[in-house]
Parts: structure tokens; sequence; C-alpha cells
């Protein structure tokens, strides 16, 4: 008989994990979905989809290793994302504009994070073979009225580009 009154102790733990697991779903209801990015052309939003960041090329391995140097270490994620925005600000600088999005992804949720999409968008946003990176640089910012004005501004600079019928060859990084 005393061996059943020692068998109970496998209960609270069970009713303990059974608690979280019930606000965790009930955080998870109540949270508000995440802002849908704006509005794209669809013919912009198809090549934006076709780019690819490859950084284990011999030209983006430099990115590669300054991105992964800037987002590690024992350091606060505001220092991080204020390396990242550099790094991300020296690539579009350089044309690279496929490691100042990868950079600029990495830099959390933000103002350096859209100060570095606002860049990036600023540089694809000057030929019309680049408009596609400004794709990526709508969706990365997370302000969603900053992410409007930038939808509309590409949307107009993509129907003055001829809404791509001009030679748009696919860029990689300029």
């Amino acid at each position: 008989m005393r061996a059943r009154q020692k068998a109970t102790g496998w209960k609270m733990p069970l009713i303990f994990c059974g608690a979280i697991l019930v606000m965790v779903g009930l955080g998870a209801l109540l949270r508000p979905p995440p802002a849908t990015p704006p509005e794209l052309p669809g013919a912009l939003t198809a090549k934006a989809r076709a780019l690819v960041i490859d950084l284990d090329t011999p030209e983006g391995r430099p990115w590669k290793e300054r991105i992964v140097s800037a987002a590690s270490g024992f350091a606060p994620p505001d220092l991080k994302a204020e390396r990242l925005g550099a790094v991300a600000a020296e690539a579009v600088a350089a044309g690279r504009l496929d490691a100042a999005c990868a950079a600029a992804v990495q830099a959390g949720d933000g103002a350096g994070r859209d100060a570095a999409f606002a860049g990036i968008f600023t540089a694809a946003a000057r030929e019309c073979a680049t408009l596609p990176w400004a794709v990526f640089a709508v969706h990365g910012v997370r302000d969603t009225e900053r992410a409007a004005a930038l939808a509309r501004e590409l949307t107009g600079r993509w129907r003055a580009c001829g809404e791509g019928r001009a030679q748009m060859s696919p860029p990689h990084s300029r």
C-alpha cells in the first residue's frame, strides 16, 4: 500500500507542463498576426523571387565572413545590429546588394534594420536592372507605414522602367 502513496510524484510535473502548454497556446492565439507586406507588381515580385543570395562564391565569402563576425560574439543586440548595419552599408557601397540584404536580415527588428533596408532600397532603385533587390528592402522594413511608402515609390519606378519590358538581365549584385 505504501508504494501507491509514493507513486503520486509524477502528477504535479505533468499538471505543470499542461498549464504551461495552455498558456503558450493562449498567447499564440491572442498575439496579433504579422503585418502583410505591401502589394507590389506581380512581375517585379517574380523577378525578386528568382534572385539568389549565394555568399559561398569566392567573391561572396569575404562578405559572409564579415556578416558572421558582426552577428556573433557576446555583445548586446543593439551593438550587433549596428555592426550588421555597417556591413550592409559597406556592401551597398561596393555594389553587393545580395550581401547587404543578408546583413540587414540579421540585424534584428530595430531601427538599424530599417535603416539598412532603406539604404538598400535607395541603391536598388537607382537602376531598372536592380529594382528586384528593392523588393527585399520593402519586405524587410518592419515599419508598416515606411514599407507602404517604399512600395508606392517602387511601383512608380517599376512603371517608369516600362514594367520590366526594358532590358533587365537578372542582376546578381549590382
